[in-house]
């Protein structure tokens, strides 16, 4: 399977070379030969004022400011990837899992018992919740306050997005004790980069439909932003389960199709007055959401969940009230409501429902400062306070108190909030934090940048995480980066309280979890057209809390992980008219106790894409993925998960009549059987009560149209 794979992937870049070669000054006219010709000439002209080559070299460098402080990507104390909004539009994606699965080392899976939710694994870092990954909207935490994860059955759509940024690694030191495995912040697009009215439509495969307008301008001295998205999909329905944990035929509805459905809504204002005054509103909206397999890994009808996400950020700078410091206070309020509803099993076999309703709220202030009177220190200081707040609601039919409550089992639902048999009692939670950070210019090319954080917890007590990062520009085209950072994760309400639930339980004496990272990693640029980004990293986390293997399954600290591995990132301009990028990342994760390999996650993952240029105004974008070598856990008799391959393309087509774009696109292009990991359960008799996993999306196709004005 392996040389199969490396075969294809080796011809297609061939293929994309050979094209990139041949024919790019056919496809190009004499304009643009002549355009190229004058800037040949600018940049000869450069060297003959005796301009050094690194300032050619430095042209576009992409800036992070995931980090703390806005930074060039090269130099920023940490391993990280940026993803603009044309590169975005360029591959096609159209949600951010698509985005997220081209980052090195990072995979994209679905949570069989997080009612098929996302899990971002980084580095090997997995489990079923997946709270470990801080996900950040214009540098705001987007933190489910009840599972410490990120709503359920998240989808965001891409429309808004001005960048992803995505640093691998422990952010602790300045984004606070969930940003455990890695962050992921997305920046969403101001008026400036709008520039006006822009809408859209792609409708596809799987009846899936898109639509998108945008706005953006400037209005009184105020930049202003504003957009809504919608989508929707009926799912495909040849994701087909053989067999569930009822069986394969009567009663079971397996084999029977995957229920993936849903329909969400994403609307966004940005607002920016001489970046003194600086705010954003998010509203998320996902209706009818299908849940896969549901609560108890069976085929059924009715599982529901439906989801609100309120988001409010609120920015004041101010750098000219004290000499030398640059001032922020910042707040936010984050306010969340997840409604599921599960039909267990199918009702002719039991018929088992519950309606969980769980509200969360969370917010802070933030006091943030630079100081720029020392030479060669910059210096930022933070203090704040953040409140988490968790209310529950519960109907239900079955279960303790449903007859001493009056009710009958498997009967009507009947209202159980705020008795002692709800799935989890109201909660809440506080924290102060203070940290300080400094980037100091040790010599020329030399810089150390050195953090730590203090965070308090009125239920957990106190944790410190420092981070150090020294960062050597060897030369204009080399930088090489030694770092090391701890993280820590406090147990989310979940964890701790969950009751009365017949799938999972919580664990009021669990440990936080906490994780040492040691990273190398270097930029390579040998020509102004190569960029070649290495990076090596070993970590061991202690008390990593996961569910257990039986059912029901039972919060614990229950592993004590090392893992190590390595990332290669590459960009190349072969030609004018050719681009291509891509990453190769390998990974090995062990318990510590049991030398067992982490199940589920990839060893091996590879990745590229190719955009060609092939004529003004067109593009031909492929891409390719491998994921390889997952291995099951042990015990679990099943075999390995299949590796997997698939090519996507996209034909797209701009500036018609100065105002419309037009794009094509084929996912999947060769119709590969892509699995993902089911959950292993030992009481289960094939290992799994849906052993041959979860098939994912078939080839699909879509059309857009796009017009700007």
């Amino acid at each position: 399977m392996i040389r199969k794979s490396l075969a294809k992937c080796s011809l297609w870049l061939c293929c994309c070379l050979a094209v990139g070669w041949v024919h790019p000054v056919q496809a190009e006219n004499i304009e643009v030969d002549e355009e190229e010709a004058r800037e040949q000439q600018e940049i000869e002209a450069m060297f003959a004022d005796e301009f050094q080559e690194e300032d050619v070299y430095r042209t576009q460098e992409m800036l992070i400011s995931a980090t703390g402080s806005l930074k060039p990507l090269r130099l920023a104390p940490s391993v990280a990837s940026i993803i603009t909004a044309e590169e975005i539009k360029i591959m096609g994606a159209a949600t951010l899992d698509e985005i997220l699965e081209t980052v090195p080392g990072l995979h994209v899976a679905p949570s069989g018992l997080n009612i098929f939710s996302s899990i971002w694994s980084i580095r090997g870092i997995r489990t079923s919740i997946n709270p470990q990954v801080l996900l950040l909207i214009n540098s705001i935490p987007v933190t489910n306050s009840a599972s410490g994860d990120r709503l359920k059955c998240f989808q965001m759509p891409v429309a808004m997005i001005s960048r992803v940024e995505v640093i691998r690694g422990p952010g602790s030191a300045v984004h606070g004790a969930d940003a455990f495995a890695g962050t992921i912040n997305v920046i969403t697009r101001d008026g400036h980069e709008v520039n006006g009215t822009e809408a859209g439509l792609r409708y596809g495969s799987f009846d899936t439909t898109d639509a998108w307008f945008l706005h953006g301008g400037t209005y009184g001295g105020w930049n202003l932003a504003t957009g809504i998205e919608s989508r929707k999909s009926q799912g495909d329905d040849e994701r087909i389960i053989s067999q569930d944990s009822l069986g394969s035929g009567p009663p079971s509805q397996a084999p029977g199709e995957l229920d993936t459905g849903y329909d969400i809504v994403n609307v966004n204002l940005g607002l920016n007055r001489e970046d003194r005054w600086i705010g954003h509103f998010n509203g998320y909206w996902s209706n009818d959401n299908a849940m896969g397999p549901g609560g108890a890994q069976v085929l059924t009808d009715g599982n529901v969940s439906d989801s609100r996400q309120l988001l409010l950020d609120l920015t004041y700078n101010n750098d000219d009230w004290i000499k030398n410091w640059n001032l922020s206070l910042q707040t936010s309020y984050l306010y969340q409501k997840v409604d599921n509803y599960f039909q267990f099993f199918p009702p002719t076999v039991l018929n088992m429902r519950a309606q969980p309703v769980v509200t969360s709220k969370a917010g802070g202030l933030e006091l943030s400062a630079f100081y720029n009177g020392l030479t060669d220190h910059k210096v930022r200081l933070a203090a704040g306070i953040k409140f988490f707040d968790v209310d529950t609601d519960e109907y239900k039919n079955f279960g303790p108190g449903v007859a001493l409550l009056g009710g009958t089992q498997f009967g009507s639902l009947l209202n159980i909030s705020d008795t002692p048999y709800i799935f989890m009692r109201d909660q809440n939670r506080r924290l102060w934090f203070f940290s300080c950070q400094d980037e100091w210019h040790i010599s020329k090319g030399w810089e150390l940048t050195a953090g730590v954080r203090y965070d308090e917890y009125d239920d957990f007590g106190s944790t410190i995480n420092p981070r150090l990062a020294l960062v050597w520009e060897v030369r204009y085209d080399l930088t090489a980066k030694l770092m090391y950072g701890s993280a820590f994760r406090a147990p989310s309400f979940t964890e701790q309280y969950i009751q009365n639930n017949p799938m999972i339980t919580g664990n009021s004496n669990l440990d936080p979890e906490t994780i040492d990272t040691y990273e190398l990693a270097f930029t390579w640029e040998p020509t102004a057209d190569l960029q070649i980004m290495p990076s090596f990293f070993y970590y061991e986390i202690e008390d990593m809390i996961e569910y257990s293997e039986t059912s029901p399954f039972a919060a614990g600290n229950y592993k004590n992980i090392n893992g190590s591995g390595f990332e290669l990132e590459f960009r190349w301009h072969p030609q004018n008219s050719l681009e291509i990028k891509g990453n190769l990342a390998y990974q090995r994760s062990r318990d510590k106790d049991s030398h067992e390999i982490i199940a589920d996650t990839p060893e091996w993952q590879f990745y590229t894409d190719a955009t060609w240029s092939f004529a003004p105004d067109w593009s031909l974008t492929g891409q390719y993925f491998w994921i390889a070598d997952r291995h099951r856990a042990y015990g679990d008799v099943r075999s390995d998960i299949a590796d997997y391959d698939l090519v996507n393309l996209t034909l797209r087509r701009k500036n018609i009549g100065n105002h419309f774009e037009f794009a094509f696109s084929v996912r999947n292009l060769f119709n590969e059987d892509v699995r993902e990991p089911s959950p292993y359960d030992p009481d289960a008799p094939d290992g799994g009560y849906m052993p041959n996993d979860y098939p994912m999306e078939s080839r699909a196709i879509w059309a857009e149209v796009r017009v700007h004005f």
